[in-house]
């Protein structure tokens, strides 16, 4: 039962879509004049516009190609080897433009004031913005190329506009690395001038300080002779205390051999007189010897002590004196080699701008700042026009008229709700026609 109905309902859908299928076509049928005329009509009016009322417009083509600078630098190998490679860096460097700068100079306002005044155009008619909108460039695709298109009414002048622009671009562009170039030559002798006005006045100030009296050369001699001193005075000093230490040690050896000696001894001796035998008290020659050995031990011991002492105060006063002359002469080797690392900087310098100076005007001597572009192909005068495309225009009003009228042709016929045949009263009311009067017509009427 399913099955039956499903197909019931397909045979009317096909019904339905195949009746509205249908009117669509009856509805073209019907409003076809209507349809052609109007897609004629269109067509007829583009062919009229394109062949009568649009100027033609014609193109004329110019090819650049843009080149680098440093393969002039190839021919030149040697200055190279010489340090010519820094020429084109830092202070130097020519202008480094990718193919987007490039472009973007082509509709600059500058080279289009340049191409009017080239060309004598008319102000009036012809300002840098609107000579840009007449111009269209383009990369070519993987490739170091500019395509130049300029559009223009008159063909001989989109020749002479598109072969003057590429000389005045060309001349642009050198300009612009000429003026860096010379920018960089003023910029490298000015610097010169400064670094050696700095290295003048820093050689006579170290020529100053060398000159002084107490110069580092003098304080180091000096300094060089108390060195000297103080390590005679330490010789001595070191010998002095050797010798009181001997004489310490024998000092106290002499007193203790004289702590076991008695000073006075008695000897028996005959008396004549008394013609006997008597004891006399007399000093022991012995010790007498030692004490005497023992006084001179240390009076020189006292000696050698006070020589010590002025040894010790020469030395006290020879080191602080070391120290301010080690201090005076540690600021004034600051000071000077201060003066002779400015020196030897500014020699560098100056050295360096006279070889970036001489490496820049043999630069600019062998052309290195001309332009980088090249003209490969010239502009010709075009013979057809670009614009207007004829046949496209009729092609494309013939497609437009007919999809216009023929919207046109369904509005009409949905917007008509007057029943004409005796399929519209079926449709519309569901009423049986019971009969058809036929439209009089003026064969019928005689």
């Amino acid at each position: 039962m399913n099955v039956s109905n499903n197909g019931t309902e397909m045979a009317k859908e096909q019904m339905v879509e195949e009746i509205d299928l249908r009117e669509l076509l009856k509805t073209v049928q019907k409003r076809s004049r209507l349809i052609i005329a109007g897609t004629l009509l269109c067509a007829l009016t583009m062919g009229l516009i394109s062949f009568f009322i649009l100027p033609p417009v014609y193109e004329a083509e110019t090819l650049l190609m843009v080149t680098q600078a440093t393969e002039k630098l190839q021919n030149v190998q040697n200055l190279r080897e010489e340090g010519l490679e820094e020429v084109v860096g830092s202070v130097s460097r020519l202008p480094v433009w990718t193919m987007n700068t490039y472009l973007g100079q082509i509709k600059s306002e500058a080279l289009m004031k340049r191409i009017i005044a080239e060309l004598e155009l008319n102000p009036e008619l012809y300002t840098p913005v609107s000579l840009a909108r007449m111009i269209d460039a383009s990369v070519v695709k993987d490739s170091n190329l500019i395509e130049v298109k300029v559009r223009n009414s008159d063909p001989v002048l989109a020749s002479r506009i598109a072969n003057t622009l590429s000389e005045e671009y060309l001349r642009l562009m050198t300009e612009k690395n000429q003026e860096q170039m010379s920018r960089s030559m003023s910029f490298l002798n000015e610097q010169k001038e400064i670094t050696e006005g700095q290295l003048e006045k820093a050689l006579e100030e170290l020529k100053e300080v060398q000159g002084q009296p107490r110069n580092v050369a003098v304080l180091e001699a000096e300094f060089s002779s108390m060195l000297e001193e103080k390590k005679e005075l330490t010789s001595r000093l070191q010998a002095v205390q050797v010798e009181i230490q001997q004489l310490d040690s024998g000092i106290n050896k002499l007193e203790q051999e004289l702590s076991g000696i008695s000073e006075y001894i008695y000897v028996e001796k005959w008396d004549e007189e008394a013609q006997a035998v008597t004891t006399v008290k007399e000093r022991n020659t012995l010790y007498v010897s030692l004490a005497q050995s023992l006084a001179e031990k240390k009076a020189e011991l006292a000696e050698k002590q006070g020589e010590e002492a002025g040894l010790q105060a020469a030395m006290a006063s020879l080191t602080g004196n070391l120290e301010n002359l080690q201090a005076e002469l540690a600021e004034k080797r600051l000071e000077e080699e201060k003066l002779v690392r400015e020196v030897e900087r500014l020699k560098k310098t100056a050295e360096t701008l006279a070889e970036k100076t001489t490496e820049t005007q043999i630069a600019k001597s062998i052309n290195l700042g001309d332009t980088s572009v090249i003209v490969v192909s010239a502009s010709s005068v075009p013979l057809y026009p670009v614009k207007p495309n004829k046949k496209l225009n009729i092609a494309v009003a013939f497609v437009l008229g007919l999809m216009v009228f023929t919207m046109l042709a369904f509005v009409i016929e949905y917007l008509d709700n007057t029943l004409k045949t005796p399929d519209d009263v079926t449709r519309e009311l569901e009423l049986p026609v019971l009969g058809v009067i036929p439209a009089a017509t003026a064969k019928d009427s005689r």
